[in-house]
């Protein structure tokens, strides 16, 4: 077989067999020169939006580019195997069913994909469930009037003989019940209705800026250049004054990154280490930069209780849209840690390793006997090296890892025998039929 050409090598005999200098290519595709360059001597991976955005600069498609077949479509092939708890022998066969098959494999890309986001939907709605309480408290009454009403109705099926007076009672309370069920669907509605009048789109603050910061890659060149200035234009489109205060503040704080911490230097540097001293010694400048700059890079944001205030999904490094995230991840160790800086290697289900850096440090000081306010910062980087990493997952209620010592709830996805039973939503476990 012909030696295979990396991806970098690929672009830069592309773009000079169209005489196109540097400048202009990376000013076509939103980068800067010089990280163009590392591109083209491959010391920077690509994939993504990213090189389908080189391959329309330089008038080709993504194949033609990508070394031993597309890339990214090869990541989704491993990605779906490992799902599904194949083996490494299969994983290896995924260049090869992308070169020769690629329609079958785009088909099986594809319908991993409808998968993923179908656990993804799954787990939003068991989230919103749990942290809307007047949702959670509408869904009580209603599953409870159900009971009721049902219980009823059985009772009167399997008794053929009821005494006339107790038969009115059932009646009345079997037409009192309707009503109460009927009132509680309609205040299910008119909450929805009111977030809908609202501007809300039926989500949560939270959910609207995650899916406006996932739709942009997290990166915004005009903040790079024109700052703070240009943060209300960009949130003026968002729906729900919520949501727009959300992203107003994490945009200030992205543009307030940007001039401490200028692009060029983040795309010129080969890994954390190499921007502490620019950043002035803050390590949480660094991950931040390098997680918002780096498309192939993922960036997790927490609290001190834990919650996400910041998730930039990677490829093959799934985040949960609501709710904690894996207690196995490095943040949270970090956070038992402040100010000592974190490097772990760690691996998903599917057995891929990611080398993650990770630290916690103070945002904002009150004063002498004041407690700090502290978040923790993580930025996942995708390794190809050997070893295996410390097991980790995206998250309880979608971690395939059934054994795992750390799980504090089920999974909604799980086959386990001893999870089959129906479970009532009202907490009543039901036999299986």
């Amino acid at each position: 077989m012909p030696r295979s050409i990396p991806t970098g090598s690929r672009i830069r005999e592309r773009r000079l067999a169209l005489g196109r200098k540097q400048t202009v290519v990376a000013g076509t595709v939103g980068i800067s020169p010089s990280y163009l360059n590392l591109i083209e001597h491959n010391r920077r991976a690509i994939g993504g939006s990213l090189l389908s955005r080189l391959a329309t600069a330089l008038e080709t498609d993504r194949a033609a580019l990508a070394e031993d077949g597309d890339e990214a479509l090869i990541e989704e092939l491993r990605a779906a195997a490992g799902a599904q708890q194949n083996n490494e022998a299969e994983f290896d066969d995924a260049p090869d069913l992308a070169r020769r098959f690629p329609h079958w494999a785009g088909l099986i890309a594809a319908q991993a994909r409808a998968l993923a986001a179908q656990a993804r939907t799954i787990e939003a709605l068991s989230d919103r469930l749990s942290h809307d309480p007047t949702l959670a408290d509408a869904m009580h009454e209603l599953l409870s009037t159900v009971s009721v009403v049902r219980s009823t109705a059985s009772i009167l099926a399997q008794t053929p003989e009821i005494d006339a007076n107790w038969l009115g009672r059932f009646h009345a309370n079997l037409d009192a019940d309707s009503r109460r069920l009927a009132d509680g669907a309609e205040a299910v509605v008119g909450l929805f209705d009111r977030q809908a009048a609202r501007g809300a789109d039926r989500m949560l603050p939270s959910e609207t800026v995650s899916r406006f910061l996932d739709d942009a890659g997290h990166r915004f060149d005009v903040l790079e250049r024109d700052g703070v200035a240009a943060v209300p234009d960009l949130v003026g489109g968002l729906t729900g004054e919520d949501a727009r205060v959300l992203a107003t503040e994490i945009l200030t704080g992205d543009a307030e990154d940007a001039s401490r911490l200028p692009r060029a230097l983040v795309e010129a540097a080969d890994g954390p280490d190499d921007l502490i001293t620019a950043a002035g010694g803050d390590l949480a400048l660094v991950l931040r930069r390098m997680g918002v700059v780096d498309p192939g890079r993922g960036l997790v944001i927490c609290d001190s209780a834990g919650a996400l205030l910041r998730r930039k999904p990677v490829a093959g490094f799934p985040l949960p849209v609501m709710g904690a995230g894996c207690p196995l991840w490095p943040v949270y160790t970090a956070l038992g840690q402040p100010g000592r800086p974190l490097t772990v290697v760690v691996e998903t289900p599917d057995g891929a390793g990611w080398r993650v850096h990770a630290i916690a440090q103070a945002v904002a000081v009150a004063g002498f006997g004041a407690a700090p306010v502290i978040r923790a910062t993580m930025l996942l980087t995708r390794t190809h090296s050997g070893g295996a990493g410390a097991p980790v997952g995206p998250g309880c209620r979608v971690c395939p890892r059934a054994e795992c010592l750390a799980r504090r709830e089920p999974s909604v996805l799980s086959t386990r025998p001893d999870m089959l039973d129906m479970v009532d939503l009202t907490g009543d476990t039901l036999p299986r039929s």
